[in-house]
């Protein structure tokens, strides 16, 4: 446990909740750099929040001055970012083009100001076989078009406002599981419209918890998810069928996942007893930043590599058939070929930025830490497959 961490934790509760509740918080604590504090907000995509509570204190002119400066920039990005989802959403209706905003997009509005929530882009999902003609509509608005990335399309306007817009909800090569689930059609027109979709509370809370776990699981992720959980728990919960919600999660496979991270969610920002797994957990989110980093990705696969935890380093230079099956489709029905898949995956890691990261931060971390990041993933019970 860092304890430097958990003073971190606590402190970050009273600056988010006295943003929350627009009131000035109490001074930072000894012990506490306000430089480390910006330093992981911004990280973590929470620095107005963090910022706009810290300007109240009296604190370094310096330090004071640029997060005032920020704060504008911030809050006249999420200016455009609304005026840009509602021009884009309004001429998708007027050219018949079924679509749904998505994310931040969505639930900045459920905070108590929205620019209390940072978002790096507008996300929304174009339905049917409507890129193309989605694609145009955006050019047409001034947008640059910069193709395809993965399973959506990426477009700037300005230098500031990025759109993704996507083709399916859920990325198949994450989980396979997961990406069929939302292939069902699940969204409802919203009221007054002929092409603009939106989710029930439920429908859109697992969607939360689904693209939060996609992260997790891939690279880890930050505490703003904790901070979306929170908000939207505490506006929705009491109005939710709770029973369907729970289907829907066991479904997708992240009830466990969702029941974790809610629990820390609460015992952060409403700063109660904070048990060792959470308060790992808390320190290994906010280390990872908004989206995580590419060498976390080998806790979870190593999660579903060692059911209890042991022979990790085994596992980890000789993964299982079921493992190699998923990154080397010629070796279904072929397990005799795991040898040769071993030596294939061990020559093309050489040649791999990303893989050598993988293996100097696995060798790197120490036995009894490598032992905690995997019982975590173990207790998050994330076993997507391919």
């Amino acid at each position: 446990m860092d304890a430097s961490k958990a003073n971190i934790r606590i402190y970050y509760s009273e600056l988010v909740k006295a943003c929350f509740e627009k009131r000035k918080p109490d001074d930072i604590p000894d012990g506490i750099d306000i430089g480390e504090l910006i330093n992981y907000a911004a990280k973590g995509h929470i620095y107005y929040p963090i910022a706009s509570s810290l300007i109240k204190l009296d604190i370094d002119e310096k330090h004071a001055e640029i997060m005032r400066n920020d704060l504008k920039v911030s809050t006249f990005m999420t200016l455009m970012q609304t005026v840009g989802s509602r021009e884009i959403t309004e001429a998708f209706e007027r050219e018949g083009i079924r679509h749904q905003l998505l994310k931040g997009a969505i639930i900045k509005n459920d905070y108590p100001s929205p620019e209390m929530r940072e978002m790096s882009d507008i996300d929304l999902v174009v339905y049917d076989e409507s890129l193309d003609k989605a694609a145009k509509v955006m050019e047409a608005m001034g947008y640059t078009n910069h193709g395809l990335i993965k399973h959506h399309m990426i477009f700037s306007k300005g230098g500031n406002l990025h759109v993704e817009i996507h083709w399916c909800l859920f990325d198949e090569k994450v989980d396979h599981n997961q990406h069929v689930y939302f292939k069902d059609f699940r969204a409802k027109l919203a009221d007054g419209k002929k092409y603009t979709y939106e989710f029930s509370h439920e429908d859109f809370y697992v969607y939360m918890i689904a693209h939060m776990s996609k992260h997790f699981f891939e690279t880890g992720c930050g505490i703003r998810n904790l901070m979306d959980i929170y908000i939207f728990w505490n506006k929705y919960a009491g109005s939710m069928n709770r029973a369907y919600l729970d289907k829907e999660l066991i479904k997708c496979g992240i009830r466990d996942f969702e029941i974790n991270m809610r629990e820390l969610a609460f015992i952060w920002l409403d700063n109660t007893e904070c048990s060792e797994f959470y308060e790992n957990l808390f320190t290994y989110m906010l280390d990872s930043g908004i989206y995580g980093k590419s060498e976390n990705g080998i806790w979870g696969q190593l999660a579903k590599e060692t059911p209890k935890g042991n022979h990790a380093r085994l596992h980890y230079y000789f993964p299982s058939y079921k493992f190699m099956v998923e990154k080397y489709k010629w070796l279904e029905n072929k397990a005799f070929l795991l040898p040769i898949a071993w030596v294939v995956r061990g020559c093309t890691a050489a040649c791999s930025d990303e893989a050598k990261k993988h293996k100097q931060l696995f060798e790197n971390t120490e036995e009894k830490d490598a032992a905690m990041m995997i019982e975590m993933y173990h207790r998050l019970n994330l076993n997507f497959r391919r």
